[in-house]
């Protein structure tokens, strides 16, 4: 007695060519008894586009996933996709080579794919391109209790400069590990920005001084720069090893011009 066994694989609507090889592969391993329908499923709205391969087995799956885990082990199952939740969609089933050929192009307006994938769409039309964000390059070392006052309204200046930042808030989602996070930010940032207050210090969130730290110790191993920003820190707070550097004074914003230009220059030296 054979059954049917179905596999569904999400692909890359804007990036489709890519996957000739993959469908092409399936036709050349598997004969039309076993894989019984090897095809495209496309939906075209421009509100989710998407673009899945399906696979239709019968027989025992597990030559099918032997090869998938030998030469494709990281292609992304879809669940709960069923061969009925396909009729809606375009579909498009391969029997050979040159159908893969034919109908996954760059270009769209053929039968099955409408749109044209993402660069030749893009290079045709520069001015719907994807809105990309910026790497920051400068990480962000405060105490929680001056995000208000101090933090938030220097971050929005530097944005408003063109200066990328790494700033918890926007950084670390809930769920997500906090160390493994921050240390990822201050391994990819060019700059830390310690701002210094008697907050700073307060030995009850030890999260700063623990910033402070790890990206001295990365300054020692990769070049990065350190800038310190004086928001009124106490004199006694102040750490010998920070005493070795230059400030600059928040001044109740006043500041921010200078911060700007400081990081600028660190950045392009």
């Amino acid at each position: 007695m054979t059954h049917d066994y179905m596999y569904v694989f999400e692909c890359d609507y804007g990036s489709r060519v890519k996957e000739r090889s993959f469908i092409k592969d399936l036709l050349k391993e598997f004969d039309k008894d076993y894989a019984t329908m090897i095809g495209a499923v496309v939906n075209n709205n421009p509100y989710c586009l998407s673009f899945s391969i399906a696979v239709n087995l019968q027989g025992d799956p597990v030559k099918f996933e032997s090869w998938l885990r030998e030469k494709y082990p990281d292609k992304v199952k879809r669940h709960n996709i069923f061969l009925k939740d396909t009729f809606n969609y375009n579909v498009q089933t391969f029997i050979d080579d040159f159908m893969v050929d034919l109908v996954l192009t760059e270009e769209g307006g053929n039968r099955l794919f409408i749109f044209p994938e993402k660069n030749a769409f893009e290079k045709a039309n520069p001015q719907y391109e994807c809105m990309k964000r910026n790497e920051s390059k400068v990480f962000i070392s405060h105490s929680s209790k001056d995000k208000e006052l101090i933090v938030n309204p220097l971050n929005a200046y530097l944005q408003a400069n063109d200066i990328a930042t790494w700033l918890d808030s926007y950084e670390i989602d809930y769920g997500d590990n906090i160390y493994l996070k921050v240390n990822e930010g201050i391994e990819n940032s060019d700059v830390g920005l310690f701002i210094l207050t008697d907050h700073f210090f307060d030995s009850a969130s030890g999260w700063p001084m623990t910033e402070f730290s790890t990206f001295f110790m990365e300054l020692m191993k990769n070049n990065k720069k350190v800038l310190m920003l004086n928001a009124g820190v106490s004199p006694e707070n102040m750490h010998s090893m920070m005493k070795a550097y230059k400030y600059i004074s928040w001044k109740n914003g006043a500041g921010l011009p200078e911060v700007a230009n400081a990081i600028k220059r660190v950045i392009s030296a």
